[in-house]
């Protein structure tokens, strides 16, 4: 046997560097008025929602201004009290994710204790960005009547955005390249270093929201010269909730699109298709610490036009992911999570190719995170995070069924490549040969952020922020023991 083991191991430190991942929630902002149009100091500002633990508060300043800067995208309610005025309720505001939303008040003198509700959906706009952005909810997410094989079966609806194929896993945004893209999930760049692609496949229906930026990536990002793809996953609350679903095709369910001259009497086969998804979130303690698990199973099994349906292409996915939230106290939060996606993925026979010289990919790509946020007040707040993923990834001959072993048939072209760019990244990539030798890529991200937002001005429109963000990434790769190939 032979062996290649290489290693690089990169330390950076920024000064004002953008972060390449950090947004997973929204603000809610805004000034309380009288009827005369002046600011009302010293008001109590209550936010209410299924995703934020207990009641949490803000009082208006001089200028009457409030915020909320750390808002996990959901519907929330917001309660204006002030002693002498009648009480403001706001229900039903929705908060996309990434966004700014922007709600005033006005309230009037009352000796009574009465209480004002404005019930339905407050305009979103966001008074800080000139983004270009889609944001595809919970709701949508749930109910949308396409494909749901994972994320990019989401994003490939929003507008400007498509696969690169039919069956692609890599989308182009506004005829952008595919490796022009930058993939987030839960605030973690989870971009392939060599092929730009996303590298874990969240499963869909632990996917809470996802914002498509196609337009206006601020510096934060980094190089990114396409779209941002921003993916944020469930949590649990103070109910407990559950879902599950299955999802069941054969060849009998599955139409024709061929003719006998076209596919040589061997038309697309479905031999199986099976996927189930089971969640299960809540309380282990109420207001203080939520759970949240999901676990997803794939099986697909079908022959392509003009190819031996006897032989069909068998992939398979296992997808595992959960997230624990624990609210320390009033202003300090933590959140442990991890994902990891099991995979069987085989190239696609065609009626010119064999199914024996087809390759089959394997592998898994544990994803770890841990994020601590401090919320100093409705002007400042700090976050720290260390996460990442790993990419375990094998390219092999198909599985002879008689025999149960792999066959090796072609030497590989072995080529490496190492990218440093403000953060490190160290990897290994292969030729274009049938086969690929499997490798192993590290990628550890310790970043901690620390956002300070000025809203001394009360006219919002001139709201600024400024960051100060320190990262620390080392990388490693290594790639595994390659065998000794037959002459």
């Amino acid at each position: 046997m032979r062996s290649i083991v290489a290693g690089v191991c990169v330390l950076v430190f920024g000064l004002g560097v953008p972060a390449l991942a950090q947004r997973t929630t929204g603000t809610i902002l805004g000034v309380v008025t009288d009827e005369s149009g002046g600011v009302l100091p010293g008001v109590t500002v209550t936010l209410q929602g299924p995703l934020v633990v207990g009641l949490p508060t803000s009082v208006t300043g001089s200028d009457g201004a409030y915020r909320f800067p750390t808002v996990p995208p959901g519907e929330y309610t917001l309660t204006f009290t002030l002693q002498g005025f009648s009480t403001v309720k706001q229900e039903r505001i929705p908060v996309p994710l990434g966004s700014t939303v922007e709600i005033g008040a006005q309230m009037k003198v009352s000796a009574l204790q009465e209480t004002v509700t404005v019930v339905g959906e407050s305009p979103v706009v966001n008074v800080a960005s000139t983004q270009i952005a889609t944001n595809l909810n919970r709701a949508w997410v749930e109910n949308a009547p396409q494909r749901r094989f994972t994320f990019f079966d989401l994003i490939n609806q929003a507008a400007g955005v498509s696969p690169s194929t039919a069956t692609s896993s890599r989308s182009q945004a506004f005829g952008g390249s595919t490796n022009e893209n930058s993939y987030q999930l839960d605030g973690t760049d989870f971009t392939a270093p060599v092929s730009g692609a996303a590298w874990p496949w969240p499963n869909t229906d632990a996917i809470e929201e996802v914002q498509v930026l196609q337009l206006g990536a601020s510096a934060e990002y980094g190089n990114v010269q396409g779209a941002v793809f921003n993916v944020v996953t469930r949590q649990g609350s103070n109910a407990f909730h559950g879902d599950g679903n299955f999802y069941y095709m054969n060849s009998s369910l599955t139409g024709r699109n061929t003719t006998d001259a076209q596919d040589q009497g061997k038309p697309y086969h479905r031999a199986e298709f099976k996927d189930t998804t089971w969640q299960l979130g809540g309380p282990a303690k109420k207001d203080k610490l939520w759970f949240f698990g999901s676990f997803q199973y794939q099986k697909d099994a079908d022959s392509q036009p003009g190819t031996d349906p006897a032989f069909p292409a068998r992939s398979s996915a296992k997808r595992i992911f959960w997230k624990v939230n624990y609210q320390v106290n009033e202003n300090n939060k933590i959140q442990i999570q991890e994902h990891d996606d099991y995979y069987d993925i085989p190239g696609r026979a065609t009626a010119l190719t064999a199914p024996s010289t087809i390759a089959v990919e394997h592998g898994h790509n544990p994803s770890p995170g841990v994020m601590w946020t401090n919320v100093v007040s409705n002007k400042t707040f700090v976050e720290a995070r260390y996460s990442g993923f790993y990419g375990i990834d094998h390219g092999d001959p198909p599985r002879d069924r008689q025999l149960d072993h792999r066959q090796p048939r072609v030497v590989p072209a072995l080529a490496m490549e190492l990218r440093v760019e403000g953060v490190g990244v160290g990897t290994g990539e292969f030729g274009d040969e049938l086969i690929e030798i499997g490798g192993v890529a590290d990628e550890h991200r310790l970043l901690s952020i620390a956002t300070m937002a000025d809203s001394s001005d009360r006219r919002l429109d001139k709201l600024s922020d400024a960051r100060l963000d320190f990262e620390i990434y080392p990388a490693h790769m290594m790639l595994g023991n390659i065998p000794d190939w037959p002459a």
